[in-house]
């Protein structure tokens, strides 16, 4: 008996108060994955690339995405859909359960992008000089969106505004002071949204609530810049940048590259601030730590 007793004790130890599950799938179209939500808690499902549109069947269910990542909260108990995800790649599928136990739930599922030795070498980027890219004004999209290949962007803490224009870095690379970024841009509005090529400031002596250092190749919450201070701002000189719609209508997307060159500055980290133009409802902006 008091054997028994001190087995129950030990598996009581040893076993985790809470099992909620981070799953990783390789992206496949052929394949229905199920999802496992709970009440008033997030599923964050995280494609391998950037997300063109989604659909579910029934509002029971909150969906909303940006860049490569889709959100999904339930919003009613013992109600089930199915949800839709398409990429450049093609379409991923899901069915949503019911919202059940926090413990069992799915707190993300990874689409890892897949990469093979045979292909990688060839997938690896050919980077220009800094004095060829500095001098040639002129260069294509294809020619500016290739060299950004491998470098992602952090981004956790970012949710899409309603009824804003939103933007999402998603990939930069820095070479001997030339900084070329590929971000997205997606309208959330109602109307439709015509996207120039960014201006980008510099941020001197930037502060935030929450520590700066450490969060290097960072895009920071719309919440978090705008509560940003600093004590200077300084113009950077784009070199190139290249859009590949003129026109971006409500729930559309459309994604561009910029190639900036950068300011000698001694503070670490830096701080890099990028606007957009407006889209009804102020200036739309990113901001992000180097």
């Amino acid at each position: 008996m008091v054997r028994s007793l001190i087995g129950l004790l030990l598996l009581a130890v040893a076993a985790p108060s809470w099992a909620q599950k981070i799953v990783t799938e390789a992206p496949n179209p052929g394949q229905v994955i199920q999802v496992h939500t709970a009440l008033n808690h997030l599923t964050v499902i995280e494609a391998s690339e950037p997300v063109i549109t989604v659909a579910t069947g029934s509002d029971a269910f909150k969906v909303e995405w940006r860049g490569n990542k889709v959100f999904v909260e339930p919003r009613e108990p013992n109600q089930s859909t199915n949800l839709f995800i398409w990429t450049r790649s093609g379409r991923l599928n899901y069915e949503l359960d019911p919202a059940g136990a926090v413990r069992s739930m799915d707190f993300a599922i990874d689409h890892p992008k897949p990469v093979t030795v045979s292909n990688a070498a060839a997938q690896k980027p050919k980077l220009p000089s800094s004095n060829k890219v500095a001098s040639d004004p002129s260069g294509n999209f294809s020619e500016m969106n290739s060299m950004l290949e491998g470098c992602p962007v952090q981004d956790e803490q970012l949710k899409p505004v309603k009824n804003r224009v939103n933007v999402t870095i998603n990939n930069l690379l820095e070479q001997k002071g030339i900084l070329f970024i590929r971000y997205e841009i997606r309208n959330d509005t109602r109307g439709p949204y015509y996207p120039r090529a960014p201006k980008v400031m510099l941020l001197s002596g930037a502060h935030s609530s929450q520590s700066l250092v450490g969060r290097e190749d960072t895009q920071l919450s719309e919440h978090e810049a705008e509560r940003l201070s600093y004590r200077a701002w300084t113009p950077l000189q784009v070199l190139r940048g290249k859009i590949r719609a003129t026109k971006v209508a409500p729930g559309d997307a459309t994604s561009g590259v910029v190639e900036v060159r950068l300011a000698l500055s001694p503070q670490e980290p830096r701080v890099l601030r990028f606007e957009f133009g407006t889209d009804g409802n102020g200036v739309v902006t990113a901001t992000l730590v180097l």
